[in-house]
């Protein structure tokens, strides 16, 4: 089988008879072949994930209903469900906003700590 280099045109013809489209290869592709750049990238996110996780663990507890906890909150019902569903990541303001909840939470009292 022949390899053809990414950067030269395609020698396969349509059935047409037109050339078909130059086939390019990414240059993340070429330097990053096996996803390092996306795995730092969700490693760093990592830590705003697993706030959010905590938050929503705590909510549970409570017994608070999404409304309730984005009222607490002092955020928008659908911005909290966004973050909780996973499909955008507090930053900034909205991270501090979870931080700040979540430690003035009390201690539950089924939790004891092991010595």
């Amino acid at each position: 089988m022949t390899s053809f280099p990414m950067n030269r045109p395609s020698p396969w013809r349509s059935p047409l008879g037109a050339q078909l489209p130059t086939v390019s290869a990414s240059p993340r592709l070429a330097t990053d072949p096996f996803g390092d750049h996306r795995l730092a990238m969700l490693a760093r996110k990592e830590p705003t994930r697993r706030l959010v996780r905590d938050v929503i663990a705590l909510r549970r507890l409570r017994k608070l209903s999404q409304s309730a906890l984005a009222a607490e909150l002092g955020v928008s019902k659908r911005t909290w469900q966004e973050w909780e569903q996973g499909r955008r990541l507090p930053s900034g303001v909205g991270k501090a906003l979870l931080e700040r909840w979540a430690s003035d939470q009390p201690a539950w009292p089924g939790l004891t700590p092991e010595n």
